[in-house]
């Protein structure tokens, strides 16, 4: 596989990046950037993109776990989305049936649907899908193919 230019980042590859700044913030510390972001954003030739389903999950875990309103949710968000240069996909529309007709093919878990929403979004927007879920990966490459783990990615880079 060739070095990809385009990478649609899922919300696990990003979590960690939020927890952190979170916990900088309650502590007082300067954020402590994440290995495999760090190296992602090290990569200058990649455009690195998001969605507004991202957004959702982010949102969920800021107001559950830190009790952050709208606009807190909102300004850290931005913060990471500009500090990084990420293009945010507004995502309108997933189509359920297509989903449908995925999940009766093959066994899928609970956990798993809002993932196979990600690699929904990705396959629309013919973005390569960088992904920890190694499972993702192997299971649904019939739906879509370019997908990526870390490890793959840090092997392109190698």
């Amino acid at each position: 596989m060739e070095i990809p230019k385009e990478l649609y980042l899922d919300t696990n590859m990003i979590h960690s990046w939020f927890r952190n700044f979170m916990t900088s913030l309650k502590k007082n510390e300067p954020l402590k950037m994440p290995d495999t972001l760090q190296f992602i954003v090290n990569q200058k030739e990649l455009k690195l993109f998001t969605t507004t389903l991202t957004k959702i999950e982010i949102f969920r875990y800021l107001k559950a776990e830190w009790n952050r309103d709208e606009k807190s949710c909102n300004e850290i968000w931005e913060t990471f989305v500009n500090s990084f240069d990420i293009t945010v996909i507004n995502v309108k529309e997933i189509e359920l049936e297509e989903l449908l007709a995925l999940v009766a093919k093959v066994a899928t878990k609970k956990k798993t649907l809002v993932n196979l929403m990600h690699l929904q979004v990705a396959k629309k927007n013919n973005l390569l899908f960088l992904t920890g879920e190694e499972k993702l990966k192997e299971k649904y490459k019939e739906y879509y193919d370019k997908v990526l783990t870390y490890e793959d990615l840090r092997k392109l880079f190698a």
